[in-house]
């Protein structure tokens, strides 16, 4: 078992997954298609809950190569 630092650690990462996907979607969404961003924020709550099981699983796979 990894030993704590770990996960700590990987919260980061996934951290940063959460980011990229949200200034992604915002530049795609509202600057280039021209949504109204209630909208986008109406949209975008779903898709970051149906993603987090996703992004932990991938921090922690990302930080477990980095440093194994």
């Amino acid at each position: 078992m990894p030993e704590p630092g770990f996960y700590w650690a990987s919260m980061f990462v996934s951290y940063a997954f959460f980011t990229i996907w949200t200034l992604l979607t915002f530049l795609i969404v509202v600057i280039w298609l021209k949504v109204d961003l209630n909208y986008y924020l109406i949209g975008l709550v779903p898709t970051l809950i149906l993603l987090t099981p996703f992004f932990f699983r991938m921090a922690r796979r990302i930080w477990l190569t980095i440093f194994a």
